[in-house]
């Protein structure tokens, strides 16, 4: 038997369709109730209680209560303590669904096999794997994860024949999510989505407990809050307070504590000013998804409330101000559309997973998916893109990405990010792949890294070289993450990286006045760069280019060779281009190759040298080429082959154009980096 199960925040249904009559019923719980408190309360002889039970004890102040655990699902940092025992929200998440299903079974006189359990629409990878495992850790067949919006539109829309593009605004306890479709024919296609999983009702509550707490504190200068138990008692009351403020204009709130009673009232025109904020935070989302999608109010046809919260006077008279017409519709069904449209998706599910049978509902990716790269510059961490939010359900994206050349790593890294910032400190960090068993002899390579969103909105990464699919696992992620805030140069590496530089000095006459401090510049480059895996070659030109030393990694060697270099000793012009013999020189040895150009004069046999550079670039070797004085900007940017490499600079600035390169080169082929 298959079902629908809405695992919401403060309460759970769970639905039934029948293919043959196109009817999709609510399953009721033990207590004959459409709705399964999401309440869970373990008591001290070690007695649990789960659902109506538990919301009673929470009334009543008993127990220690878990509650409203959807919002923290994914995260391994939060926990309830218990008597002893540690609980996860995955876990009480998993008790909850064992106790719906229980219920369900009972009441069909059946065995539930399989399900479809809805989520937030913003829930990220996280989240949606620990409510997987959640309903497979109960011992049934996630069939699939499918968001809440799109479910509630399911149902409204699943039986119309009128074509409709509709926002779905799902305003539950605890999450609030906004979905535009287009309904056809009873198929479905999500356009865009956003939403805000710690924004819902439960806030609402947290006003009413708040404004009712101040006015006892200051009447009688104690704080009801600060017990556990008279906190839980007020949660489930500011429940109460807030429902009768959807039907009357006011609510009489009596609360007792410490021997203290207080008697207030609360009128709906003052609750709807202190929760006027809150309202304020959907717009933000509503507004945030309209200008993505570059859709405005003229083409939504209908505004459909969902969730037990939307049932809020407020939460109407809001949306028909914001969209200017009298559009916004209740469903028929506020509460259980979610389960309803779950039950319908996995009743009509195939048996084999590859999709529905005889309708379509075509959902979107709620975030962007990224993987941590290092930027263009070498100087910073950046989330590359791989697939944009609001991307069509499943989405598949490949791209290359390149190990530099002098780079002999034989493994990888592949953080994956979640989230639309560049910076990587402001996503989420979802995993760390190990990518291994590909080819590197240190000359340069490329990785084809592939990212994929299932139907479930869950991500899978594989990697390929040469259409050869490669080994990927999963590793740990590291605590600290902090470095990817930071330079790559900072981060520590085992990999080898072997740099050769050939640093080219035109020696023609134009040298004269300048030579000396040129070769100081050269000599302070050099001892920024040195280490044991870099080998520099010094080459002057003038008429005829000349091999000064060739390469080593050692810079007394360079630096000594500078004491000899002079003008003219290469001729008196600019004729000889160093390109070939540079690339001649760093051909000897294996690892990245890169060439420093320092010129000051007009080059003679300007079309060989661009025809050399050419040659250079296609063997990967980096060109850079730095110019003052009567340097020709234009033909540098020509004989350059990183965007970096055409600085024109005055002498006296000579300096801070070869700090930059170091940085370059230093910060060089140390990571996985987006192929060109």
């Amino acid at each position: 038997m298959k079902v629908g199960i809405d695992l919401g925040t403060t309460h759970c249904s769970v639905a039934v369709h029948d293919r043959s009559t196109g009817k999709t019923d609510i399953i009721p719980n033990g207590f004959g109730k459409d709705m399964t408190p999401s309440v869970i309360c373990f008591l001290d002889d070690g007695e649990i209680l789960i659902g109506e039970d538990a919301k009673d004890m929470q009334a009543g102040g008993a127990g220690v209560i878990a509650a409203s655990f959807k919002r923290s699902m994914g995260d391994t940092d939060f926990s309830v303590e218990a008597f002893g025992q540690t609980y996860g929200a995955e876990r009480l998440s998993s008790m909850l669904l064992e106790k719906l299903i229980g219920d369900a079974e009972e009441r069909l006189g059946g065995s539930i096999g399989s399900a479809v359990i809805t989520v937030p629409a913003y829930f990220n990878d996280f989240q949606r794997k620990a409510t997987i495992r959640a309903g497979e850790a109960c011992g049934i067949d996630v069939l699939k994860i499918i968001n809440e919006p799109t479910a509630a539109a399911i149902s409204y829309g699943y039986n119309r024949a009128a074509d409709k593009t509709v926002m779905v605004y799902d305003l539950g306890g605890g999450t609030f999510d906004v979905t535009l479709v287009k309904v056809e024919s009873g198929n479905i296609s999500v356009l865009g989505t956003d939403g805000n999983h710690i924004l819902g009702g439960k806030d609402w509550d947290s006003v009413i407990s708040k404004h009712v707490c101040d006015l006892f504190e200051d009447e009688f200068g104690v704080d009801p809050r600060e017990d556990e138990s008279a906190k839980n008692e007020l949660i489930v009351a500011a429940e109460n307070y807030k429902k009768v403020l959807s039907k009357a204009d006011n609510v009489a709130i009596q609360l007792r504590y410490e021997g203290n009673t207080g008697k207030y009232t609360l009128t709906r025109d003052e609750f709807e000013i202190k929760t006027q904020h809150l309202l304020d935070a959907t717009r933000d989302v509503i507004a945030e998804l309209m200008e993505g999608l570059g859709i405005g109010w003229e083409e939504i046809d209908e505004v459909l409330l969902v969730g037990g919260s939307s049932r809020m006077p407020q939460v109407a008279k809001f949306l028909r101000r914001m969209t200017g017409k009298d559009n916004v519709v209740e469903h028929s069904d506020t509460d259980l559309a979610v389960a309803k449209g779950a039950a319908i998706v996995a009743e009509l599910y195939a048996s084999d997973k590859t999709g529905l049978t005889d309708r379509k509902v075509v959902d979107v990716t709620a975030h962007s998916l990224g993987a941590l790269t290092v930027s263009i510059d070498g100087k910073r961490y950046i989330n590359e893109i791989m697939i944009k939010k609001n991307s069509k359900l499943p989405a598949k994206t490949r791209k290359p990405f390149g190990i530099g050349p002098g780079n002999l790593t034989d493994r990888i890294e592949v953080f994956t990010l979640q989230g639309e910032s560049r910076d990587p400190l402001e996503c989420h960090v979802l995993a760390k792949m190990v990518i291994t068993g590909f080819c590197n002899v240190g000359s340069g390579t490329t990785i084809d890294i592939e990212y994929t969103y299932d139907e479930n909105g869950v991500v899978k990464v594989n990697a390929y070289q040469d259409g050869e699919q490669l080994e990927a696992a999963a590793e740990v992620l590291p605590e600290d993450i902090s470095w990817m805030g930071g330079s790559p140069q900072d981060r520590p590496s085992d990999a080898v990286i072997v740099k050769n530089i050939a640093v080219c000095v035109d020696l023609s006459r134009s040298m004269t006045s300048c030579l000396d401090d040129v070769k100081g510049q050269i000599s302070d480059f050099v001892n920024s760069v040195a280490d044991e895996n870099t080998n520099i070659s010094l080459i002057g030109f003038g008429d005829k280019v000349k091999v000064v030393r060739e390469l080593t990694s050692d810079p007394d060697v360079i630096i000594t060779a500078l004491d000899d270099l002079k003008v003219n000793m290469c001729g008196r012009g600019t004729d000889g281009s160093p390109l070939a013999t540079a690339h001649s020189v760093l051909s000897s040895k294996p690892g990245a190759k890169m060439m420093l150009v320092l010129t000051d004069g007009i080059w003679g046999k300007r079309d060989k040298a661009v025809s050399e550079s050419l040659a250079c670039r296609g063997d990967g070797v980096d060109i850079m080429a730095i110019g003052f004085a009567e340097a020709d900007l234009s033909f540098l940017r020509q004989i350059a082959t990183v965007e970096e490499g055409a600085m024109y600079t005055a002498l006296d600035r000579l300096g801070d154009a070869f700090s930059t390169i170091a940085t370059a080169i230093n910060t060089g082929a140390t990571g996985l980096r987006q192929g060109k």
